[in-house]
């Protein structure tokens, strides 16, 4: 892992402006930037337009890593393949010279996307130095924006490392399974990256599950939600990060805006030495179970 030589353990940007209080020297961390979207319904140009203004926006400021909501670009429920983007579309292209141009990683939370293979609900992952882009499909559809109605399931995990730390990928109703992230932690991950679209209404589940899959695991677990207020569904912002330990280290309003924190990487370390969760799993009894 590389150590940030910008000695600064946590890091907020709100409505914009940059406060930044630096309280422990030779932290060794990935400084990660969570950028709160509202959608403009029915309209998927103005969507993308709006989306690359403010990526390059907050890239602009430093993150090693910027992660945004799930299916931004599309209106939901999802009823209409007008919102789905052609997979060689040159958008992509776009995000990928941002990535480069800024020396940041680009998790795109997701995107409905037309593909060879269907239509999917898709994270793509973009590297600052112009590598093959990574790339997770949404395992679980949810049923309550039928998303099954337009969209394919994905069938694989999304592991990725940036900078030495292994991370994970999972799309908001994925985090409702254990197993995708018992499975990410199984290869190794220190950091959950958790895309969402989830409904104002249950946003309590929300902030529960973020918290609960980091205590379990033992990770950081860095979760955007959209903020929209639509006609049939309303999206309920709270964009959380939750350390290894469980506490809160970042909660968003349900506001649009962008928020920066620098994970203190050592914190995965030692919660795993002084509370010996995952050591202590004992899977040769589960798999009876099961």
């Amino acid at each position: 892992m590389r150590s940030n030589a910008r000695k600064i353990l946590l890091l907020f940007l709100s409505s914009w402006d940059r406060l930044v209080l630096e309280v422990v020297n030779g932290v060794e961390g990935l400084r990660v930037g969570l950028l709160q979207l509202d959608v403009y319904h029915g309209n998927p140009v103005r969507n993308q337009r709006k989306a690359f203004e403010r990526i390059e926006r907050a890239a602009r400021s430093g993150p090693r890593v910027l992660l945004l909501p799930e299916l931004w670009n599309a209106t939901c429920p999802l009823t209409s393949s007008k919102s789905l983007l052609d997979e060689r579309d040159v958008f992509f292209d776009s995000l990928r010279s941002v990535a480069i141009r800024y020396g940041t990683w680009i998790i795109t939370g997701s995107m409905a996307v037309s593909t060879s293979r269907g239509n999917r609900n898709r994270c793509n992952i973009f590297a600052p130095d112009g590598g093959k882009e990574i790339v997770y499909d949404k395992v679980h559809l949810y049923p309550g924006l039928k998303e099954p109605n337009l969209l394919e399931p994905g069938s694989s995990l999304g592991v990725f490392e940036i900078d030495g730390v292994i991370c994970g990928v999972m799309i908001c109703f994925d985090m409702e399974f254990p197993e995708i992230s018992r499975a990410l932690v199984s290869r190794g991950a220190w950091v959950f990256f958790v895309p969402g679209a989830w409904k104002g209404r249950y946003i309590r589940l929300w902030r529960t599950l973020l918290v609960a899959r980091a205590i379990e695991n033992q990770v950081f677990v860095v979760g955007v939600n959209r903020c929209d207020q639509g006609k049939e569904v309303s999206f309920g912002g709270q964009s959380m990060v939750v350390d290894p330990y469980g506490d809160v280290m970042l909660h968003m309003d349900q506001r649009p805006g962008y928020e920066e924190v620098l994970l203190d990487l050592g914190l995965v370390e030692k919660a795993r030495k002084e509370h010996s969760v995952l050591s202590s799993r004992r899977p040769e009894v589960y798999r009876r179970w099961f």
